[in-house]
């Protein structure tokens, strides 16, 4: 019975660390094929497609540290105001925009084959900032949709 019990616990952590890892790899494509057209829309230069691979792989991790830092402390401050207004949605976008913008360019700075001109890594982090704060918005309202 021990054995068995064994082989099950293996099994379920190393379905869920597969899942885990598809899940990331899922993301981690996405933004590669996002960051490649929108490179591509903005005439970035990158020198071969692993060093774009490289480029979103530092950013994702970094983005991540990022988003938590952000999440933690507009959700500290938004503890005290419980209103969803204009404000604090502009409010989580600006403060999103300047993490996102600071992690393109320390990327960029950082990262010499990828060559961003500032003021792309404006629009990048404008238009990443906006998808987050809409997706986040939009789930809100369907959870918010589904309980009344």
């Amino acid at each position: 019975m021990s054995k068995r019990n064994k082989k099950t616990k293996t099994f379920i952590t190393s379905l869920l660390t597969l899942v885990v890892v598809c899940t990331f790899a899922f993301i981690a494509v996405l933004y590669y094929f996002g960051f490649l057209g929108a490179f591509s829309i903005l005439d970035v230069f990158y020198e071969t497609p692993k060093h774009l691979a490289v480029f979103v792989g530092i950013y994702l991790i970094l983005s991540i540290i990022g988003e938590l830092f952000v999440k933690g402390i507009y959700y500290i401050r938004k503890r005290k105001r419980r209103a969803d207004t204009f404000s604090e949605y502009m409010l989580l976008f600006c403060m999103n925009f300047i993490m996102n913008w600071l992690i393109i360019s320390m990327i960029d700075d950082l990262y010499q084959p990828v060559l961003v001109e500032w003021y792309t890594e404006i629009v990048l982090g404008a238009f990443i900032s906006l998808a987050e704060v809409l997706l986040n918005n939009g789930s809100k309202k369907k959870k918010g949709d589904r309980s009344n």
